[in-house]
């Protein structure tokens, strides 16, 4: 969601959208699988976009590798302890720029993770159970993790690599949604798809998801067996994903605790001093189990 969200006027739509939107509306009522197929393929393939001037930083610091899954990681420092951060849909490491320089000055290892087919990511398609496979193959890279810190779909892809067996003592998840399924039905109300398209689109995804060997519930329900001590992060005027998907994975997960805070959304939470410091200090305040 822009800034314009925030004025009186309602911010324009952009035209590739209103022609998709119509399309959906009318195609969806006749062929409803068709519409639910081709939104399918929308709602995985993420855009690709370019780092700002101040993310720049991270990138000089760090040096490049890729792993099998066609994630690229970006590796900083060479402390004993490794955080690794992961970004959110459309995101890639660098966004986490503000968080590099106190996490080196901890004497962390720093590794960010640009997700398939994302920032210099190999792919053109993504879901946030591929950021969580690609987060088990960061530690079979580069040993265990002491952290992991993700914003939005990356903090998802923790909480599900974390259910799934990674082991991590330490866990900051920031403005991240709890609920795939709602998650699925806010995108097909945004590009206005009838009730048939969508049930067959929700369907789908799931679908595919299964296949790959992931359980298809939200995240709520499988955090009660993880045992890292998380911080969620999550602003009241996220107009993104919902503050109270931020209160229902604190509640869930039972080492965890929710820092609520103001004035940031859903991007400009990530350049928050206070949201930078209170991630640090969470990932510091503990050793290696």
């Amino acid at each position: 969601m822009t800034e314009s969200a925030r004025s009186t006027t309602p911010p324009a739509v952009p035209a590739t959208l209103r022609i998709i939107q119509g399309a959906n509306r009318t195609l969806g009522r006749v062929a409803p699988r068709v519409v639910a197929r081709m939104n399918q393929r929308l709602f995985s393939t993420p855009r690709r976009f370019t780092p700002r001037d101040w993310e720049l930083d991270f990138e000089a610091r760090g040096r490049r590798e890729r792993l099998p899954i066609g994630a690229s990681v970006l590796v900083a420092g060479d402390g004993p302890r490794t955080v690794a951060l992961i970004h959110g849909w459309e995101g890639r490491a660098t966004q986490f720029a503000h968080f590099v320089p106190p996490l080196l000055e901890a004497g962390f290892r720093v590794i960010g993770v640009d997700g398939p087919a994302h920032g210099h990511g190999r792919g053109t398609r993504a879901d946030p159970y591929l950021f969580a496979e690609a987060l088990h193959e960061v530690t079979a890279r580069f040993g265990p993790l002491h952290g992991l810190v993700g914003h939005s779909m990356g903090g998802g892809a923790i909480g599900i690599a974390l259910a799934a067996g990674l082991v991590v003592p330490r866990a900051v998840v920031i403005a991240s949604p709890a609920s795939l399924h709602d998650v699925l039905h806010r995108f097909a109300h945004a590009m206005q798809m009838p009730p048939g398209a969508t049930a067959h689109f929700v369907a789908g995804l799931r679908a595919q998801v299964s296949r790959r060997g992931h359980p298809v519930v939200d995240l709520p329900a499988l955090l009660g067996a993880v045992d890292a001590e998380a911080l969620v992060i999550h602003a009241r005027d996220d107009r993104e994903v919902p503050f109270s998907d931020g209160e229902r994975l604190a509640t869930a997960w039972p080492r965890a605790a929710l820092l609520p805070v103001d004035g940031v959304g859903h991007r400009r939470i990530l350049r928050a001093p206070a949201v930078v410091a209170a991630a640090v200090g969470h990932l510091s305040g503990g050793g290696d189990r």
